[in-house]
């Protein structure tokens, strides 16, 4: 099923249960919104504070990003100097990586193998709303006659100085369940399968790659929701989540903060080559 597909589906089933809409319909009301409009987000530009934890270590960085979804186009710089270029019809898999130190010239590297994802979350091509949104409505089928209990519509706050809607979601029986290996299966279709993220099934199973194949019949240690608690804000105006905050059974898990947020731009073609005014390749 399409992430579009899903997302209509979420607010026909919203909109055709009012009897469950109980103390914060609100809160429904806003994530259908919120998920409507990030699919009509075409194109973006922002820059993302994002802090993980990695190895029980909080890594923070800064990051300027122009994003086009499709075909996916991105250009990234973040506050060490690294830039990274991607473009899905040119490409052919790989991105282009400025390091900025040693060895001082442009690398051609797969962004799904472990040099470019050596300490992160996540890859490239999880950058912008979309998913986001597939974790949102994973969350929303997680808690199905719970909502009004693991949802909560907080009010309105200043953030970066517009008006957001807070939403907390708390899930209390977040957990490790053991999962069985299917055919062809790898850490990143298990991911999207589930909605729980592949670092931490990386982190929990030993002698895993992030692309290959894994063993027909293994037996895995997955979490069985992305968060244990996640809380959001959304931009009144925009209608899209500028902050997140994730948390699992070790506490703080991510954050992300999307701050100076345009989206829908005219991009010219140029913003997506080497040769491009102010890139350093």
């Amino acid at each position: 099923m399409s992430r579009r597909l899903l997302s209509i589906l979420l607010v026909v089933f919203l909109s055709l249960h009012p009897s469950l809409a109980g103390k914060h319909p609100t809160c429904r009301l806003l994530l259908s919104q919120t998920l409507e409009h990030i699919y009509k987000v075409k194109t973006a530009s922002y820059t993302l504070h994002a802090a993980e934890r990695v190895n029980e270590n909080i890594l923070k960085a800064s990051s300027q990003i122009k994003l086009q979804v499709t075909p996916r186009k991105l250009y990234l710089k973040n506050n060490k100097g690294i830039e990274v270029l991607y473009n899905e019809q040119a490409s052919k898999g790989e991105a282009l990586v400025n390091p900025n130190s040693f060895p001082y010239i442009n690398l051609k590297l797969d962004p799904y193998r472990s040099i470019m994802r050596n300490n992160q979350h996540h890859t490239i091509f999880e950058l912008g709303f979309h998913h986001i949104g597939s974790i949102l409505s994973n969350a929303v089928k997680s808690s199905e006659a719970q909502f009004e209990k693991w949802f909560t519509y907080s009010g309105l706050i200043k953030f970066n100085n517009k008006e957001c809607h807070k939403i907390i979601f708390e899930y209390p029986d977040f957990k490790y369940i053991k999962y069985t290996v299917k055919h062809k299966e790898t850490a990143r279709s298990i991911a999207h399968k589930f909605g729980i993220g592949e670092y931490r099934i990386m982190i929990n199973n030993q002698n895993i790659s992030y692309t290959d194949f894994i063993r027909e019949g293994r037996v895995l240690s997955i979490p069985n929701v992305y968060a244990s608690k996640t809380v959001i804000y959304i931009d009144k105006e925009l209608l899209l989540p500028v902050y997140i905050k994730a948390y699992d059974d070790h506490g703080f898990y991510e954050s992300y903060e999307f701050e100076d947020l345009k989206t829908n731009l005219n991009f010219s073609a140029k913003e997506f080559e080497k040769t491009y005014s102010g890139y350093g390749f």
